[in-house]
């Protein structure tokens, strides 16, 4: 297994305290073979919604943005809804497991300067 990292200097679960203009949304969807008798699900799952946030992070660069926040992974349930979390879930079928994830792409903008 590769081993990915979080980019933690150009991604942000949360939303921060740094002026942004939001230039859209970005998702990606990463898929990966979950049959690995060397690591567990739980960390076979945060590895690759790690790559996946890279992937977001690629692709909001692409279109001129800084970092991405609001990161989220999407479930997709067989009744046809879904849901989002802040915390790293995937889907596995037993062979195959998958992350979705989405996030906002922002630019950040100059600080404020303190009126005087």
């Amino acid at each position: 297994m590769k081993k990915f990292s979080f980019p933690g200097d150009t991604a942000f679960v949360q939303v921060p305290a740094r002026p942004c203009k939001v230039l859209g949304q970005v998702k990606t969807k990463v898929t990966y073979q979950s049959v690995d008798f060397e690591h567990e699900d739980d960390q076979l799952c945060r590895n690759y919604y790690n790559k996946a946030v890279i992937d977001l992070v690629d692709r909001a660069k692409a279109v001129g943005a800084d970092a991405v926040i609001n990161i989220r992974s999407v479930v997709f349930y067989e009744d046809g809804t879904s849901e989002t979390f802040k915390t790293p879930e995937c889907s596995d079928d037993g062979e195959e497991g998958e992350v979705l994830a989405v996030a906002t792409a922002v630019k950040w903008l100059p600080p404020p300067v303190p009126a005087n």
